[in-house]
């Protein structure tokens, strides 16, 4: 069974739908087409966010490495300058994961945004995708109604002429 066969509803399997055009088809295409590229934007947000997060891990096992280096030292009655070094660094570390903290914050809004549009699109495809699918069971029945008279003339127009023959038959 092909892909276009299984999308028609059971409902019109009986009926040759060869001539069904549905009229938003570009509408509903293009909505597809803003969806898969919002879901590409939501992955990219994803991963970004991944790294940062990972970027984040990074810096806070080297800070709380060099915070135990620095006060395992400071025990060890290191050079006071080395110390001020060291310090230095750990305040650097700090302010760079506040930064990536930031960065974090504004990457989780933006990925919260994206999948927030997603589902919204998501609907309104969901929406012309049910309506198509209601199009085409109305047109369907249509074809049904006229499949239906034409075989209920041809019975008649049988019928007819079947009884114009017997009555010939018997003068």
């Amino acid at each position: 069974m092909n892909s276009a066969s299984a999308n028609i509803p059971s409902t019109v399997r009986d009926v040759d739908v060869r001539g069904f055009v549905y009229e938003l088809e570009p509408v509903r295409q293009r909505q597809q087409w803003r969806l898969d590229k919002l879901m590409a934007s939501l992955s990219h947000a994803q991963q970004s966010l991944a790294e940062t997060e990972s970027r984040m891990s990074e810096i806070q096992q080297a800070h709380d490495e060099q915070a135990r280096t620095a006060s395992q030292a400071l025990l060890q009655r290191m050079d006071p300058g080395a110390h001020r070094h060291a310090l230095g660094f750990l305040a650097h570390l700090r302010d760079q994961w506040k930064q990536l903290d930031m960065q974090r914050q504004d990457q989780l809004a933006e990925r919260d945004r994206l999948r927030t549009e997603c589902i919204a699109m998501q609907l309104r495809l969901d929406g012309l995708t049910r309506h198509k699918e209601d199009a085409l069971t109305q047109y369907a029945d249509e074809i049904r109604q006229r499949n239906n008279s034409e075989q209920d003339r041809d019975w008649l127009a049988r019928t007819s002429a079947g009884r114009g023959q017997a009555v010939e038959s018997s003068r």
